[in-house]
């Protein structure tokens, strides 16, 4: 019979990990730049579309 094991995994582990508060506040500021970036591709396309001349 295999012997049960109370450690936990290694998903256990990151999900403890990213539940800490200085990782969320940095999730946070990671995926906040990540928006704000392709909120800025967004316009530049959409710019670009409208008036080819523009840039």
């Amino acid at each position: 019979m295999a012997a049960s094991n109370d450690q936990p995994n290694l998903i256990e582990k990151a999900v403890f990990k990213l539940g800490e508060p200085q990782n969320q506040a940095r999730l946070i500021q990671v995926a906040w730049r990540i928006s704000l970036l392709m909120m800025i591709l967004g316009f530049i396309i959409v710019i670009r579309t409208i008036s080819p001349n523009f840039m």
